[in-house]
């Protein structure tokens, strides 16, 4: 089952990022629930969370976006998408991520990030094991539009196995 609770830190932690670091006017569309495990969009930041909470974070976006973040983040045009860009995204993803780790851990969630992983191309087969996603659109000013995927459980909520 997906938590507010769980869910609510990494809505916060983009929101501060896009708006107080980055300047950028964003504002959330709908949310909604996916079961399918596959990318979204072109360019995705896959996270992965472990502690008193499991699961996976994505952040996905078109490759436009993904230039005009990097372009924002480094400070100078992104004409091609490139390691350059990877390096920006990741860290986007790092920042937000680690905010939303931050209020989590304040909630009595303790958390491990794993290293952003970023996947190119939609499509892709992602398994979150059983999880379904919370999908928390963006729209970022100008800048574009990114998606917050969040597949994340209470670990303490889980089932004893029976023996």
């Amino acid at each position: 089952m997906l938590k507010a609770e769980l869910i609510n830190p990494f809505v916060e932690g983009a929101l501060v990022f896009f708006r107080q670091e980055m300047g950028i006017d964003i504002s959330r569309d709908k949310p909604g629930i996916e079961s399918w495990h596959a990318t979204p969009e072109e360019v995705t930041v896959l996270i992965g969370v472990a502690g008193d909470t499991e699961g996976i974070v994505l952040y996905s976006m078109n490759t436009r976006t993904a230039k005009s973040i990097a372009s924002e983040l480094i400070g100078s045009p992104v004409p091609l998408y490139d390691k350059m860009a990877e390096s920006a995204l990741a860290e986007m993803g790092n920042i937000i991520t680690g905010q939303a780790a931050v209020r989590l851990e304040r909630i009595g969630y303790s958390c491990k990030l794993s290293p952003p992983a970023l996947i190119t191309g939609e499509g892709t087969l992602i398994s979150a094991v059983n999880l379904n996603m919370l999908v928390i659109p963006l729209v970022l000013g100008d800048v574009g539009n990114l998606s917050i995927y969040v597949a994340l459980r209470d670990k303490s909520e889980e089932e004893a196995p029976t023996v």
